[in-house]
């Protein structure tokens, strides 16, 4: 489902990706986790079609997501760092918007997000205006409009950060059923029990290049140091240079 080959991206000067390859297969949760800097962001943003890599190839799906971009597009659901919603408008209104963005008519498009705020647990707060959401809440419509256009292909950049453990927990579970149910995802995370905890296969990225990829158990047992080893272990003993 998703498919990196050899892709490099530079920003002036400054080279932020450097070869990076990586498969994903469906119904697979892939981690991403590197320090600040190694380029996770950039390959998202390659990902979801706004920005062109340098060099190299890309596909969702099958689609090319340069030459293809308008299909990659239709496959994917992506959330940010912060939650990108509209606070002056209502929950309902923003998950109403992303699916008339999706092509989707009205009748779909209102099915879709009634469901998605009754997953999510925002029934209730469905007709308030967003700016009065807590950051928990924002958060699960965030994530909820990812799921809108029932995309085959979820890419999340650190989808729980500043989040309090409860809300953290809810977005764990949400995760979980996505690849349940078939979805591949794409997880960036800061929180290293996080990708423990929800990885089928971590890649561990450093300065725009891929430095060891394999299931967290493995990566524990090759580069952890000792029995009991955390991906705390893995992620230092990998990144010490930088230090």
């Amino acid at each position: 489902m998703i498919e990196v080959t050899e892709v490099s991206k530079r920003f002036g000067s400054t080279v932020a990706l450097d070869g990076v390859s990586l498969t994903a297969s469906a119904g697979a949760v892939v981690g991403l986790l590197g320090p600040n800097g190694a380029g996770k962001t950039t390959l998202v943003r390659i990902l979801a079609t706004l920005l062109a890599p340098d060099a190299g190839t890309v596909r969702i799906a099958g689609h090319d997501v340069v030459r293809d971009a308008r299909a990659v597009r239709q496959r994917i659901g992506l959330a940010g760092q912060s939650a990108a919603v509209d606070e002056l408008l209502t929950g309902r209104e923003n998950l109403l918007l992303i699916a008339r963005l999706y092509g989707l008519d009205r009748a779909e498009a209102r099915q879709r997000t009634d469901a998605v705020l009754e997953r999510f647990d925002l029934t209730e707060a469905a007709r308030r205006r967003v700016r009065t959401y807590s950051g928990g809440m924002r958060r699960r419509l965030d994530l909820g409009a990812t799921l809108v256009g029932r995309p085959s292909v979820i890419l999340l950049d650190e989808p729980t950060a500043g989040l309090d453990p409860r809300s953290r927990r809810e977005v764990w579970e949400f995760v979980d059923q996505l690849a349940a149910g078939g979805a591949t995802v794409l997880l960036t995370s800061q929180y290293l029990e996080e990708l423990e905890r929800l990885a089928h296969r971590v890649v561990v990225i450093d300065r725009g290049r891929v430095i060891a990829e394999g299931e967290p158990d493995e990566l524990k047992r090759l580069f952890g140091g000792h029995a009991g080893a955390t991906l705390d272990d893995v992620f230092f003993a990998l990144t010490a240079n930088d230090a």
